[in-house]
């Protein structure tokens, strides 16, 4: 199957999907589409110029996201739209269409009526449940179509390998017509999608509008995608006026026991409905109350009875029976589609596996095969279980091969995901283990899923013993550590380590991964011996040097030696450039730059970050491009060019807020607070760390709630001079600064924790408790002198020891010595 046969039609949905907004400059350029898609940026020349040239994309020269330079970028047409509409890519689109009900829908008039009556209010979580096979998704597909009026409708049906990031991209695609590309840019992103920031962007997308959303199959999800969907929910619901239905084979349960949830259980039909089913398609004759006992009035053994006349049996064992009628011919035709996660295009089921048209048709009038409403053919759960209880495990493997042989028409990630899945499930292991270490990238971008992690597992195991089934494992550790799963990753490190006893370089350099996490986990001694074993590893080859130096720095991280980790970090990030290594390299930058400030001359600051910023753009890491601005921001602030700082931060802001990267937003928001201080504007202050502290919250980011409520709480004493309000702005400020030394107190020392104690002694000394303020402002220089951070303990002593000193009633020799200095230059995370 040729590579490229669908890449027309991936180019139109990804142009689609992420059109940058009305207000927005950029476009999607050639190169983006070929990152996206997994092309090399050439082979999308002549895609491009076909679909311009046939009016289905339209182009022009305008800026791109991190380009230096102008380039032709491209829009989609009307024309091109109602192609993309029209076509049916062999991967799903993900659009979120609503199912078509039955036609003509028959009875469920009371279900009906019970859900109309919950589609009143806004804010509500409606769980329906019941049986398999009584009707669920045709009640909530007609009902849908009552309600979703002046709404914006989305339908996601779960399947056996579903993700989290499945759902986010299936909402991106669902969401695209706003003219909000967030959260496709936020579908992308390398770690696994956060449920409360997917729900915040959903919001924001949405603005005024309101979302109906339907989960169906919920049953099949696994634990991962069930907390997703419990914390998402209860996210977006509780202070907005949507409507979410869940809908599964059992009750749907969510974490937040204050949310408008209500329940409905769905049995069968009457016997007035299922006798007016039976008779639209064919009649039952006498035999109609033996059937509407048997199948308690499920609509689909109804319509398989009605199908199949001369078949006598009760519900358990209809379908069994219905398929026996099919030859192992049209059995091994239909497995491929009971084993796929998703329905088959009819072109695919009818060219590729050999069913005959007119064989389909006859096999979907039985009631075997069911199409959905954008022309795909799936099987119902209770004919999966008899069809699969008819094939042997070798024809099991061969419907895994043609779905595996389906999925390479296309380089999305999801696509060579499925692949994958499908190669482990056939017991491919060469293909499956060549795949993984070709596109791991493109496999792990897609988050973790426990079926992923199982087909890892069953491949780390199946493949031979050697250096292929230790980069297995080192994929299987990196799956793991993302998905913050550390104990196991750190025992799937020590068997690739056991693995590679013949190559004291890989094995060290699983080692290393190990002192990674270690580290993070704030294991320190045990990180060191890690280390020092690694260390002792014979033949140092250029790469495990500068793996060496870049671990070393991550445990003076841990220890809270900070600016000897920087010297090291940047130092690491000098030699991997130097040798060429230029995954290491990022991941210098990415662990520099996350500790928040430069250390030591920021014009060298300023030199390091602008040689790294086009490697970061070339390499797609726009995370690791906003961290080195925000250093960036903080070098200009040191240098005292404010207004510039300023800028820089502004800039970070609009864009992390475009595309979706929630944590680096919050350092903006962080920053710009800082600098709104450092301009004495003390309303734009407070509003500024108010949403910094809330997102970073939101976001578990403890650096930046830390250092945001002492922001807030010095704005706050700022603010409350000459207002009428300053007692309680006053108590709200030490408030706040206390939460912040608290929570900054958990963490390694840093600058932010100065300021911290400082603004809370500021805050004591306004009510007029020396002895609190006296105390934080010791414990504020205690902390600067710890961190070398003399400039900023003579700033502390110049202006808030001078005020100490005063109330204390004693004679100051600090002003003396130390020329006054204006407001401090607030840390910027």
């Amino acid at each position: 199957m040729a590579g490229q046969s669908f890449l027309p039609t991936e180019i139109l949905d990804y142009v689609n999907t992420h059109a940058p907004s009305g207000g927005s400059p950029y476009g999607v350029s050639q190169r983006e589409l070929a990152k996206a898609l997994g092309y090399h940026p050439c082979s999308m020349s002549r895609p491009l110029h076909d679909l311009v040239d046939e009016g289905d994309l339209s182009c022009r020269r305008g800026p791109v996201r991190d380009g230096l330079r102008k380039q032709l970028v491209y829009h989609l047409t009307e024309q091109g739209r109602s192609r993309l509409d029209r076509e049916t890519s062999r991967v799903p689109l993900l659009a979120g269409a609503i199912p078509a009900p039955p036609n003509p829908f028959l009875g469920r008039r009371e279900e009906l009526d019970r859900l109309s009556a919950f589609g009143h209010s806004g804010g509500t979580v409606v769980v329906i449940d019941g049986p398999p096979g009584m009707g669920k998704t045709a009640l909530v597909s007609r009902h849908l179509r009552r309600v979703k009026r002046g709404r914006i409708p989305f339908w996601f049906t779960v399947r056996p390998a579903s993700s989290p990031r499945q759902l986010v991209t299936a909402l991106s695609h669902a969401l695209s017509f706003l003219g909000a590309p967030q959260l496709a840019y936020y579908s992308q992103l390398p770690r696994p999608p956060v449920a409360r920031e997917v729900a915040d962007l959903v919001a924001r997308a949405l603005n005024e509008r309101e979302l109906v959303a339907v989960i169906d199959d919920v049953q099949m999800a696994d634990n991962d995608l069930r907390r997703f969907l419990g914390d998402f929910v209860s996210t977006l619901v509780h202070n907005r006026p949507d409507q979410v239905y869940l809908v599964g084979q059992e009750p749907a349960t969510l974490p937040d026991d204050q949310l408008n949830v209500v329940r409905l259980t769905i049995g069968g039909l009457d016997r007035s409905a299922a006798h007016e089913l039976t008779d639209r398609r064919g009649g039952l004759a006498e035999r109609f109350e033996a059937v509407f006992q048997s199948t308690l009035g499920s609509p689909l053994l109804l319509q398989l009875a009605v199908s199949n006349p001369e078949l006598e049996a009760d519900a358990a064992t209809l379908p069994r029976r219905v398929v026996d009628r099919l030859s192992i011919e049209d059995v091994r035709a239909l497995l491929p589609i009971a084993e796929s996660n998703e329905p088959l295009p009819i072109g695919f089921v009818t060219e590729d596996l050999g069913l005959g048209p007119a064989r389909l048709t006859e096999i979907t009038n039985l009631g075997i095969v069911q199409r959905t409403n954008q022309g795909r053919l799936e099987i119902a759960q209770v004919v999966r279980t008899a069809l699969l209880s008819r094939v042997t495990p070798n024809e099991e493997r061969s419907a895994h091969l043609a779905l595996a042989d389906y999925y390479e028409g296309s380089h999305q990630p999801e696509a060579i995901r499925e692949r994958f899945l499908h190669l482990v499930s056939a017991t491919a292991w060469k293909q499956a283990a060549r795949l993984l270490v070709q596109q791991e990238r493109q496999v792990l971008s897609l988050g973790y899923s426990e079926t992923l992690r199982d087909a890892l597992r069953t491949l780390s195991t199946a493949t031979p013993r050697g250096a292929g089934r230790v980069r297995v494992l080192q994929i299987e550790a990196a799956v793991l550590r993302n998905h913050s799963d550390f104990s196991d990753a750190i025992e799937t490190l020590r068997q690739a380590i056991s693995e590679s006893a013949a190559d004291p370089k890989l094995a060290a350099e699983c080692r290393l991964t190990v002192v990674e996490i270690l580290a993070r986990l704030r294991r320190v001694d045990d990180a060191e011996k890690e280390y020092v074993i690694a260390e002792r590893t014979g033949g140092l080859t250029r790469r495990l040097q500068v793996f060496l130096l870049l671990s070393r720095a991550r445990i003076l991280r841990a220890r809270g030696d900070l600016p000897a980790a920087r010297t090291m970090f940047q130092n690491s990030f000098e030699l991997a450039r130097k040798h060429r290594l230029p995954e290491i390299a990022l991941e210098a930058v990415a662990a520099w730059s996350g500790l928040e400030e430069v250390e030591g001359d920021p014009e060298l600051g300023l030199r390091i970050v602008e040689r790294a910023l086009p490697e970061a753009r070339q390499a797609g890491r726009a995370d690791i491009a906003f961290n080195l601005r925000l250093i960036r921001a903080t070098a200009y602030m040191r240098l005292g060019e404010d207004r510039q700082a300023e800028e820089e931060m502004r800039i970070v802001r609009s864009e992390a807020e475009s595309l979706g990267y929630l944590n680096q937003l919050t350092y903006a928001l962080s920053g710009l607070a800082a600098a709104a201080i450092q301009g004495q504007r003390w309303g734009e202050a407070v509003a500024y760390a108010r949403q910094a502290s809330s997102l970073a919250e939101r976001l578990r980011n403890e650096v930046v709630l830390g250092h945001s409520l002492a922001l807030l709480a010095t704005a706050e004493l700022r603010q409350a001079e000459g207002n009428p309000s300053g007692p309680d702005l006053i108590r709200d400020s030490i408030g706040n600064a206390e939460r912040s030394v608290e929570i900054l107190a958990k963490l390694p020392p840093s600058e932010s924790l100065g300021y911290a104690h400082g603004y809370l002694g500021e805050a004591y000394l306004a009510v007029g408790d020396v002895g609190r303020a006296e105390s934080q402002y010791k414990a504020a220089i205690q902390v600067l002198e710890k961190l070398n951070l003399f400039w900023l303990r003579d700033l502390f002593r110049s202006e808030l020891g001078v005020r100490l000193e005063k109330a204390l009633g004693r004679a100051s020799h600090t002003a003396a010595k130390l020329q006054v200095g204006g407001p401090g230059n607030p840390a910027t995370t």
